[in-house]
């Protein structure tokens, strides 16, 4: 819901931006229920079976409106850009403050695009060169691209990834990575045994495995069981790309049991870098003492990183928050299934993705946030309108220049008709950016936190520049000219 009304606020903000109704109170209407249901214990997953049921069925509702909304911002901006004499033209948008090259896939043809930073990128879908070739490959044992190898053992797990760009294996030596294990887990849903990892864990059985290339994707798909459950995963790696995706169906029927799954990795570090809201933080990879024991388990949104100065491995998600890091061994929590306060949690069919990225140098050379923000924030496409409108085929809204600078937010100002563009320092140094913005406008300022003008920014002809201290937060008010 986070990200959905995040992409929904974006594609507002550029509709409003060109003179269009903004909807305001239909916003802070959905806003004000999501973040009732972040309530403690809905978050945790520690309520009773009413308060999930009920906030379920909400949280369906409020994201299909979200996503209906997001849309017809985007069609109604869509129709200020016109044709450009394209036959059928589609229009691509990037949420995003970096430039995307994508593969997307449009009626049964894979094309690569190419996305300017907060913008659009028109295509016309009829005049499609689509691809032929692409080179990855995928048999039996081995899926491979230009920059990858990956090897597999008879039980579906992963004996080998090969960074073949940097010559470097990625898997611990005599290791195994994706190992899918159970652990008994008999406690409730606030915590669970902190002893687990002493524990023999069982593993999930794989049933059935097959290879095959899908346009630029090279795929595994397993089928594994255990008990009353069945996951079906997807490992698929894309041409051009390191990062090597894990789409995740599980069916999970278990009591008291929690699904864990491990990388053992080669890379040697005394801490491990976990993301954070406006930045991350650091934690011990040893257990020497009681302190580092009780940091066991991580709470880190969108990745986890271990590097060493020349070279480094993340561990992203779409939705799973539970990490624990000892040593060189990266694991995830997937799924727990505690029966108390709740004695049907989490009985239920799951989807989510999580991912691995090795990268060279440590995960701020790698830029590994942008990676998180790419696997949670995907490309929108839209038919555009018939219509001739003004705006240009290929189109940005705000880009930086500079280093390590993300945009978290642009959505309109609580007090007047101005956006307000929200950007925050990601790796923990100083840093100068010179932001640029395209949309029409009369003026910038920076503000506080509450939108409270501070001073204007000078700028020539839309490009501002900003300086950040170490995870610095500012917020900058853009009055626009209408």
């Amino acid at each position: 819901m986070e990200k959905a009304l995040r992409e929904l606020e974006f594609a507002a903000s550029l509709h409003f931006a060109y003179g269009n109704e903004y909807p305001t109170e239909e916003l802070e209407t959905i806003w004000k229920e999501v973040l009732l249901y972040q309530f403690h214990d809905i978050l945790p997953g520690s309520s009773i079976k009413r308060v999930f049921d009920e906030s379920l069925a909400r949280y369906e509702i409020l994201l299909a409106r979200v996503t209906e909304l997001t849309d017809q911002m985007y069609r109604g901006f869509a129709s200020s850009i016109g044709t450009h004499g394209a036959v059928r033209p589609m229009v691509f948008f990037n949420s995003l403050p970096w430039e995307r090259c994508e593969w997307m896939q449009l009626d049964n043809q894979w094309i690569q695009v190419t996305i300017p930073a907060m913008g659009y990128q028109v295509i016309d879908s009829a005049a499609l060169s689509p691809y032929s070739s692409f080179e990855v490959t995928a048999v039996n044992d081995t899926l491979e691209n230009e920059l990858i190898k990956i090897g597999f053992g008879a039980d579906g797990s992963i004996l080998s990834i090969i960074d073949k760009a940097l010559g470097r294996e990625v898997i611990a030596a005599g290791e195994s990575a994706n190992v899918l294990s159970i652990y008994h887990d008999d406690g409730d849903a606030w915590d669970f045994p902190g002893d687990y990892a002493g524990t023999k864990p069982a593993h999930l059985k794989l049933m059935q495995s097959k290879t095959y290339i899908s346009g630029p994707k090279a795929v595994v798909e397993q089928e594994y069981h255990y008990g009353k459950s069945v996951l079906t995963q997807k490992i698929i790696l894309t041409a051009g790309s390191k990062r090597i995706d894990f789409e995740t169906d599980v069916d999970w029927q278990e009591d008291s049991k929690m699904l864990r799954a491990s990388f053992p990795v080669n890379v040697y570090t005394d801490q491990v870098n976990c993301d954070i809201q406006f930045g991350h933080l650091k934690r011990q990879t040893h257990r020497n003492t009681l302190w580092d024991y009780a940091k066991d388990e991580i709470s880190a949104h969108q990745w986890i990183d271990l590097s060493q100065s020349d070279f480094g491995v993340a561990l992203l998600n779409d939705c799973k928050y539970g990490y624990s890091v000892n040593r060189n061994v990266m694991d995830i929590n997937l799924l727990r299934s505690p029966s108390h306060p709740d004695p049907t949690c989490d009985r239920a069919r799951h989807q989510f993705v999580y991912a691995i990225l090795p990268h060279e140098g440590d995960f701020i050379q790698a830029e590994v946030f942008k990676q998180g923000y790419e696997l949670n924030a995907p490309i929108t496409v839209v038919l555009a309108s018939e219509e001739e409108g003004g705006l240009p085929k290929r189109f940005s809204g705000f880009e930086i220049e500079g280093p390590k600078v993300m945009i978290e937010a642009v959505k309109k100002a609580e007090d007047e008709d101005a956006l307000v563009v929200r950007l925050y320092e990601t790796s923990g140094m100083n840093g100068e950016i010179k932001l640029s913005v395209h949309l029409p406008h009369r003026e910038a300022l920076l503000a506080d936190l509450m939108e409270n003008p501070l001073e204007t920014l000078s700028g020539d002809e839309g490009h501002y520049l900003l300086s950040f201290t170490p995870f610095e937060i500012k917020t900058v008010l853009i009055r626009l000219l209408h």
